[in-house]
């Protein structure tokens, strides 16, 4: 069955012109800034893409009759629903290889769909061939309407993935990824570290302020780590208070530095406003290297140096020792 179930009753609503992000635990209102990454952004865009098209494609099935009037067919907004399906596909993070070629397919029909477009204006509106390419402009346009949802499918089935307090992915999605950034290791002979970062006395912050302050500490530390590390770097939440790093091209020591870095700053100011005023939090931090060795073993010996980050005092950032392997 096509899909014209997601075919809006009405004209798509224009993005408001104003949109908001949160940091430090407050609103600031950004103008017509761009949302922030991650996957209400992703879902956002989307969803704008296929709202477009659907506007344009109802119009040309108001035009059902063209078989008995013959007319123009409406101009096909193709940049503004790439720009969009792009900008779908930009928030996605490192894991976007695997929608790719679902949207390389969907630019290839609206690349057909313009062709259609301008066979239909420069041909004989009575002629035979002209009918023809219009219903087949239509069938290509359901089978594009149906990209939409195929695409729609699997940010859904991403998102939910996903853990909800954070936005970020989960043990499976670190899984697959170390999985790739091994394969690589070994083919390229690339670096790559993992690291393994915690929430000094989480524990505490739960219990003097609630458990709701806790979450927001939670979901304030996830985008602080998105926003800190390079569009390709994974960050994933491990458990609880711990989330994991991959960062591809760096040696253990860059990986050190770049977190030491983090823990240096995130202590210049409060991660979250509570009733009580700023709230500050520190973290440790254990790395290690991804390499020939089993992942779970890498993961092990982060977790190994995270474990001594905290029994030398907590708040440093600790490097896998020799004997781990």
């Amino acid at each position: 069955m096509r899909a014209l179930a997601l075919l809006p009753s009405a004209e798509p609503k224009q993005p408001s012109a104003t949109t908001w992000s949160v940091l430090e635990g407050g609103l600031i209102e950004a103008g017509s800034a761009e949302p922030e990454a991650g996957p209400a952004a992703e879902t956002s865009a989307l969803r704008l893409a296929r709202q477009i098209y659907a506007a344009w494609f109802q119009r040309c099935l108001r035009q059902g009759g063209y078989r008995k009037n013959p007319g123009a067919v409406a101009a096909l907004p193709r940049a503004a629903i790439e720009h969009q399906l792009d900008r779908a596909i930009d928030r996605s993070g490192p894991d976007a290889a695997e929608l790719l070629p679902l949207h390389d397919a969907q630019q290839q029909r609206l690349a057909e769909l313009g062709v259609l477009i301008s066979a239909l204006a420069a041909s004989d509106k009575q002629h035979v061939r002209a009918v023809q390419t219009w219903d087949r402009l239509i069938d290509l346009g359901l089978d594009t309407l149906q990209g939409f949802a195929d695409l729609e499918v699997v940010f859904a089935a991403r998102r939910a993935a996903q853990d909800p307090l954070t936005g970020l992915p989960g043990r499976a999605a670190l899984q697959q990824r170390l999985q790739g950034e091994q394969s690589l290791v070994l083919r390229q002979g690339r670096m790559c570290s993992v690291v393994m970062l915690d929430i000094d006395h989480f524990k505490s912050i739960n219990d003097q302020h609630g458990h709701q302050a806790g979450d927001r500490v939670l979901a304030a530390f996830a985008r602080l780590l998105r926003g800190a590390l390079r569009p390709y770097d994974g960050v994933y939440r491990y458990g609880g208070e711990e989330f994991v790093l991959v960062l591809p091209g760096a040696t253990v020591a860059q990986a050190v530095q770049i977190i030491d870095r983090m823990r240096q700053t995130i202590v210049e100011r409060p991660l979250v406003q509570i009733q009580t005023g700023g709230l500050h939090i520190r973290f440790s931090a254990g790395v290690a290297a991804l390499n020939e060795r089993a992942i779970a073993q890498t993961l092990r010996c982060a977790d190994a140096a995270l474990y001594h980050a905290k029994a030398e005092g907590r708040d440093q950032v600790r490097l896998e020792r020799g004997h781990c392997a």
